[in-house]
């Protein structure tokens, strides 16, 4: 039902394997990874997930990355999973079938014959290509704001994330996915700024919206910053998530209960963690 999309980042794997090991990711969550790196960490994903009997897809043929390359490509499509592909060529042209389609380019989706697919596609709402694919549909949105600096985030502190689970049906879709708290655009390394940013979703209505928590620029240290933080977030706890804290919103105020300051890659696999789990718990309710 629900498919998002990572780029195999470090800290989105650990997000994705810290709920599967707490048992707290919904059956209905299918995430779909476009590995970057090589890592231990997207093996130990890969097993775990397998272990544990959880879907998912790896994308076979990533844009970006380690995997570019004659052996890193043989290596991804040597394991034994559930497959994606990014649609880079006409597919009556391809000599293999995978279990996903993926459209990003819309030129080569537009000039390839979907009249025999039977494969479900992950595709964008664009009417050119609504109307020419045929097949299960899962609807691709890039839903989360990003904004060069963080400070820009003052402008619009609070805003509607998506109401894709409400609609994706009645649309014609058997799914939905978006980039979780990113964009579709892919980068390595986010611009420095002089406040920390914490972007968290809540549900209200049954819509899914996200908080921009932003620190002052005139505290002295990241840890300041990072405590400020916090104190707005307890504020919104019960808003966040209920009387029941998500894992990842227990993440950040164990250390600040511990006086430190985590970092900004567990701040981020809070953030994922505290989405998915959200997303997990409407799924499942």
């Amino acid at each position: 039902m629900y498919y998002p999309y990572f780029r195999g980042k470090q800290f989105d794997l650990f997000a994705l394997t810290a709920l599967v090991e707490q048992n707290r990711l919904s059956s209905q969550i299918v995430p779909i990874i476009e590995p970057v790196k090589n890592s231990k960490t997207l093996k130990k994903f890969i097993d775990l997930f397998q272990q544990e009997k959880h879907p998912f897809y790896l994308i076979q043929n990533p844009q970006a990355g380690d995997f570019l390359t004659e052996d890193g490509l043989f290596y991804l499509k040597s394991l034994s999973l559930c497959k994606a592909m990014i649609v880079e060529q006409p597919i009556e042209t391809l000599s293999e079938k995978p279990q996903l389609f993926v459209i990003g380019n819309s030129t080569p989706a537009l000039e390839s014959d979907w009249q025999t697919n039977q494969t479900t596609v992950l595709i964008p709402k664009e009417f050119r290509l609504l109307q020419k694919v045929k097949g299960e549909k899962i609807l691709s949105q890039d839903v989360f704001t990003r904004l060069p600096k963080s400070s820009f985030y003052q402008e619009c502190s609070d805003e509607l994330f998506s109401d894709a689970h409400l609609t994706f049906r009645k649309n014609g879709f058997v799914g939905f996915s978006d980039f979780s708290i990113d964009s579709r655009i892919y980068y390595e390394h986010s611009y420095p700024s002089k406040r920390l940013s914490l972007h968290l979703v809540y549900f209200e209505n049954e819509r899914l919206r996200i908080h921009h928590f932003l620190s002052s620029e005139d505290a002295l240290t990241q840890k300041d910053k990072f405590f400020e933080l916090m104190d707005d977030v307890q504020e919104w706890a019960n808003k966040l998530c209920g009387n029941t804290l998500t894992l990842g919103l227990e993440l950040l105020f164990d250390a600040a209960s511990k006086d430190k300051f985590p970092g900004m890659g567990v701040m981020r696999k809070a953030a994922v963690m505290h989405h998915m789990e959200l997303m997990s718990r409407y799924l499942d309710s």
